[in-house]
């Protein structure tokens, strides 16, 4: 009298899925569309729901543990003769994190609604959710909730250790051996990937960002829906925008293995790496070639709010055909930025920074913007990567062409 749940078809050429953490033991009662289990794929954290209500017989993997699709992720008893969930590996099953609250029937607490980067930020603190009052929609407990809560137990327990957040050590890990999961093991494999599949090909800009500082002030204090949310990195997006407009070569990628063919995408999905408390996450702007300055900078300000809430959702994190990269936003100059699996280039941003430039003979101090234009030489030669990298450097240096339409 049992129902098998197999690992459901999630789309997007994805084959297997980590198990993050079981919502469920052996013997709960569950109920049907109650979330039983976060796991990650190559996209995303996701909660997958019941098809059934029942209690719950036996999980079909552990914690930590990789499940190919169509393998068996749980059985339940729901009262009926042994079914195989068949069906299920058809469609799409995928409940993400923002979808509500979890119901139960079983003993445990409620589970509080909170994103897996969350849950992990409050397991480093030792701090146990249920305590934590989430301010996010929904009553959902958000990092900033979990921040405040560590900040304030502090300073209450610890008052000379004041201005000490309680943040982890950046690049802290206990020694011994620790399993390659989660976003980092996600990360590991598709720069592998990257790194073995792709000739890397990287050239190097430094401009004078004077006019971009002063456009993306000036933009900032218009009265205008986006307009707060244009930052130096949106500018360069809407550059990049128009530059694989132009040449859409860049835009493509290199199908099959070993290359059978390439691909120039019809749309511009830009993805913007950001950098979160799990791991480096890349949501993704589809059709950025649609959208105008503003738009593309309230578009860009969401993805990367949900990206450091952890709620972004499988389709937020596909479909990318080029990537940009600010590691200037922790104060880098110069990097060789990796191409993502699927693309044929990656644009690398430094910070901008006030720097000796040379102005009619004279070396002076002027905000300076480094950029580096990653390519995969097998579809991009000199002459294209120079010429794609001028488009955007030119309209950096006179972003007033931004505003106007190609």
């Amino acid at each position: 009298m049992a129902f098998q749940f197999r690992l459901p078809d999630i789309g997007e050429g994805l084959e297997e899925a980590e198990i993050i953490e079981w919502l469920v033991s052996p013997g709960d009662v569950v109920l049907r569309d109650q979330s039983l289990v976060e796991v990650l794929t190559d996209k995303a954290s996701s909660e997958l729901p019941s098809p059934v209500a029942g209690t719950v017989l036996s999980l079909g993997a552990a914690e930590g543990e990789r499940l190919n699709v169509g393998e068996v992720l749980i059985e339940l008893d729901d009262g009926s003769p042994l079914v195989v969930d068949d069906n299920e590996l058809d469609a799409p099953s995928i409940k993400t994190p923002p979808t509500g609250s979890t119901q139960s029937t079983s003993t445990h607490s409620p589970r509080p609604k909170a994103s897996p980067a969350t849950r992990k930020l409050a397991r480093e603190y030792g701090l146990d959710l249920l305590a934590i009052i989430g301010t996010g929609p929904g009553g959902r407990i958000t990092s900033e909730d979990v921040r405040a809560t560590r900040t304030h137990a502090v300073a209450e327990t610890a008052p000379s250790s004041r201005g000490n957040d309680g943040e982890p050590g950046l690049g802290e890990m206990p020694t011994g051996r620790h399993p390659l999961r989660g976003v980092r093991g996600v990360v590991a494999r598709n720069m592998e990937k990257s790194w073995t599949e792709i000739p890397h090909i990287h050239s190097m800009d430094e401009i004078d960002a004077t006019l971009l500082v002063d456009f993306r002030k000036r933009l900032r204090g218009m009265d205008r829906q986006g307009a707060a949310s244009i930052t130096i990195l949106t500018v360069v997006a809407a550059a990049t925008t128009r530059a694989l407009r132009r040449y859409p070569m860049v835009n493509s990628c290199i199908e099959g293995s070993p290359g059978e063919a390439i691909m120039v995408h019809e749309s511009v999905n830009l993805g913007i790496a950001v950098a979160t408390d799990l791991g480096l996450v890349v949501p993704v702007v589809q059709k950025a070639d649609q959208l105008d300055l503003f738009a593309l900078a309230t578009v860009i300000a969401d993805l990367a709010r949900r990206g450091r809430d952890g709620t972004l959702t499988p389709a937020d994190l596909s479909g990318a055909t080029f990537t940009i990269t600010n590691y200037g936003s922790m104060g880098g100059r110069w990097a060789t930025p990796i191409i993502p699996p699927g693309q044929a280039a990656i644009l690398g941003l430094g910070s901008v920074a006030d720097r000796p430039i040379a102005i009619d003979g004279n070396v002076v101090a002027r905000a300076t913007l480094p950029i580096v234009l990653g390519s995969d030489h097998r579809l991009i030669d000199g002459d294209l990567a120079s010429a794609f990298k001028g488009s955007i450097t030119a309209d950096l240096m006179e972003p007033l062409n931004l505003l106007v339409e190609d």
